[in-house]
């Protein structure tokens, strides 16, 4: 036997056995940062904590891959349904796991995952009506200027057709041109264009800051650091609606998501097609829904968009 094929064989040997569940979850997490999918990497990353601990639990430090069968993936739901979470939460985990998994064994024909449920269970969804949307708008605290912040994102996010909260911190000057915001959707690609009320241009105006960006959310242009900066800001973003929810003694925890689910409803209450909430959010799910808007004019939607938020 030739020497070289003696080191290659020696070379696989060794790597094979570096390839344990937690060396190579956590070589998922760099490659997803590589790619600059840094949401990927930052929920594979959460994934790996939590595999460290059900491994934690069980008395073990690690596991090869080749150990991962069906008896470790259920153990692993079944710790964390021990830990009380909830089960959508359960299923995100179990989905990353399965997507780590999978990144390095293609072969899915012995899938220790088959029989385990990974489907997101629907959701209650909490929207507000516009007596409490008039008390948001109207709120004021005198001297913090950080909630005042918090409240006018919100009510951004709210009168530009729901538009979600990354959408919004990464929103930059140039996607504005004349009368109109024209941006697309970070999570789906879809294209969005949203006429400014009045209101709109009061909020932008009032936050005018340098760079490129059009909220003091986002400051760097380097990709990775952006998103920190992003996920820096959703954090304190919702953690500030909260205590303006508990000010204005709201039922709900307010969070940036109503602001989205509101208009929606809102606007359905005002009779406005769904197909036409569909286009206004950025929906790409339904072809026929698609196939429909394909010429839905700018100022039908707008038309509906000033319908359902004036307050």
């Amino acid at each position: 036997m030739k020497i070289k094929t003696i080191v290659r064989r020696i070379s696989e040997s060794v790597r094979e056995k570096k390839e344990t569940l937690v060396s190579w979850s956590s070589e998922c997490v760099e490659h997803k940062q590589e790619d600059g999918s840094y949401g990927m990497a930052q929920k594979y990353r959460s994934t790996c904590i939590k595999l460290s601990q059900y491994l934690s639990a069980v008395s073990k430090s690690d596991l090869r891959m080749e150990e991962v069968d069906n008896e470790i993936v259920e153990g692993f739901a079944e710790y964390m349904k021990d830990e009380e979470l909830k089960e959508n939460t359960i299923h995100f985990y179990l989905r990353n796991f399965s997507a780590m998994y999978h990144h390095k064994k293609k072969d899915y024909t012995d899938n220790p995952f088959k029989h385990v449920n990974m489907r997101s269970c629907p959701t209650r969804k909490r929207a507000f009506d516009k007596q409490t949307m008039q008390r948001i708008k109207q709120f004021y605290a005198v001297g913090k200027e950080s909630l005042q912040f918090a409240r006018d994102l919100f009510l951004f996010s709210f009168y530009t057709q729901g538009m979600s909260f990354v959408d919004v911190a990464y929103l930059k000057k140039s996607d504005i041109r004349g009368n109109k915001i024209t941006y697309k959707r970070r999570k789906t690609g879809q294209p969005i264009t949203v006429t400014l009320l009045p209101e709109v241009k009061e909020i932008i105006h009032r936050y005018r800051c340098k760079g490129i960006y059009v909220f003091p959310i986002i400051k760097s242009e380097n990709r990775a650091e952006a998103y920190k900066q992003y996920r820096s800001g959703l954090a304190g973003q919702n953690r500030r609606l909260k205590k303006i929810g508990k000010m204005l003694g709201l039922k709900e925890p307010l969070t940036t998501y109503i602001a989205r689910h509101t208009w929606a409803t809102l606007a359905q209450n005002n009779g406005v097609p769904t197909a036409v909430i569909s286009r206004s959010l950025g929906h790409t799910s339904e072809t026929t829904t698609r196939i429909y808007l394909g010429g839905m004019d700018t100022q039908v939607l707008a038309k509906y968009n000033r319908l359902t938020t004036r307050l």
